[in-house]
């Protein structure tokens, strides 16, 4: 078992469970320190299709990305490949670059900050200025805030 996995059991464990309805999840992060369960597009935050709308319009405002609704569900890249799991943007580097170094993201890496993550985590701190005029606080704290992770990667250096 990679050091990531048991992460993400530990992290599962907390997990509640309402019925057979998942709840939103206390604390997953990804590979690249996204905050997964602060993600609306999260598998146990997505309630219905007006979810999946919202994610789809909201996104394409503030980064200009065209994920059709219907597309939005991540399973999240801590989810083994075995389980089939959906992610959004398919395939990641940073995923399998954390998976060959057996740690559980990216701020456990004696390379960080790569410029590979650093392409990553500038792709949402570049819209952060432009964004505060177009979109309310709530928007913020939704779109935004799960994926500003620099500061988690940096806190969680070896």
């Amino acid at each position: 078992m990679l050091y990531g996995d048991l992460y993400l059991t530990k992290c599962m464990e907390k997990q509640q469970k309402n019925d057979t309805t998942m709840t939103r999840v206390t604390d997953i992060r990804a590979r690249c320190g996204f905050h997964c369960s602060r993600c609306l597009a999260y598998v146990g935050n997505i309630k219905n299709e007006a979810d999946r709308i919202r994610v789809s319009e909201t996104w394409q405002k503030i980064y200009g990305l065209e994920v059709p609704a219907e597309a939005i569900r991540c399973d999240g890249c801590l989810k083994p490949d075995s389980e089939n799991p959906f992610r959004i943007g398919g395939d990641c580097q940073i995923r399998t670059c954390v998976q060959e170094r057996k740690i559980a993201h990216c701020g456990q890496c004696n390379e960080f900050p790569c410029d590979r993550i650093e392409r990553h985590l500038t792709s949402v701190e570049t819209n952060v200025p432009g964004c505060r005029d177009k979109i309310s606080q709530e928007e913020f704290r939704s779109f935004i805030d799960p994926y500003l992770c620099r500061e988690f990667l940096m806190g969680n250096q070896k």
